[in-house]
């Protein structure tokens, strides 16, 4: 990940005060040349510009004292989250009949008595977007939040986070909004390692415009704890070693669940991506 620090330094911007910040014309025309500093610097990589805005995130809490900073700051991470949603709408229509198939493949098979009702669409945005950057499924993020914490808005009490990664600490209880965004990308960048160390047995490309039932699974079980086998026929295939994790509430063999295995919640997910996002 790329360091914005330098740049923010520049023109003494810690020099902010207390009170209601109105911006002079010094402080435009500096806010507008660290614009064309991230453009130049991250040459319309989306990826690059989402660590940025992350970090400009991180920074409005840490310096929330100086009203000049954070205007800066707050200009800054509107401009960059500005491009990459305006990248997201040109792109998104693009795979809507992709994903409405495998949807109208897969989905009647979950159980619809589990309760639908959850808070998991509520911060949709900005899960797409970060999703959008990594190049990562939506649903994916959203249903592995569900999964591990029922998409609570709070650190878990075990430190691990909302996706539960056992080697992170995030603390408890309290979580900010850079906070989430951190884990958010933690467990992107988690998934994508886990790819890369059975590269030469999985094949697993789930992308933010396409996936395949066999991708979700073998994600599935390599991020919950998978059993590796092969055979002349399919090949190799990661088995979860908790299949309730991955199918609860799909199909007669997992009916009576609680609340839906990852794999069905990605799908009921994907259905309402497709009826309130389009």
């Amino acid at each position: 990940m790329k360091n914005i620090g330098i740049y923010l330094l520049l023109g003494g911007l810690l020099r902010g005060t207390t009170c209601a910040y109105s911006p002079t014309s010094q402080d435009i025309a500096q806010i507008n040349i660290l614009k064309w500093q991230f453009d130049t610097i991250t040459t319309g990589n989306m990826k690059d510009k989402r660590d940025f805005y992350a970090q400009l995130k991180t920074l409005q809490e840490q310096f929330s004292w100086s009203e000049q900073l954070n205007y800066y700051l707050n200009d800054l991470s509107v401009y960059l989250i500005t491009q990459i949603n305006t990248e997201k709408t040109k792109i998104k229509p693009t795979s809507k009949t992709a994903k409405q198939d495998f949807f109208t493949t897969y989905g009647s098979w979950f159980s619809q008595e589990i309760p639908t009702a959850d808070t998991c669409t509520g911060r949709y945005n900005t899960m797409d977007t970060i999703s959008f950057a990594n190049n990562f499924p939506t649903p994916l993020t959203i249903a592995t939040r569900y999964r591990e914490t029922n998409c609570g808005y709070y650190l878990p009490a075990n430190g691990d986070g909302p996706f539960q990664i056992l080697s992170k600490d995030y603390g408890t209880w309290q979580i900010t909004e850079a906070k989430f965004l951190q884990t958010m990308q933690d467990f992107i960048d988690f998934s994508k390692w886990k790819r890369t160390q059975y590269k030469t047995k999985l094949w697993i490309n789930l992308t933010y415009t396409g996936f395949d039932m066999t991708w979700l699974v073998n994600h599935t079980a390599l991020y919950n704890g998978a059993t590796i086998t092969w055979s002349a026929a399919s090949g190799y295939q990661a088995l979860p070693i908790n299949p309730r994790y991955a199918y609860d509430g799909y199909g007669q063999q997992y009916s009576g669940a609680l609340r839906y295995g990852l794999i069905p919640k990605f799908l009921k997910v994907l259905d309402w991506e497709l009826k309130n996002s389009y």
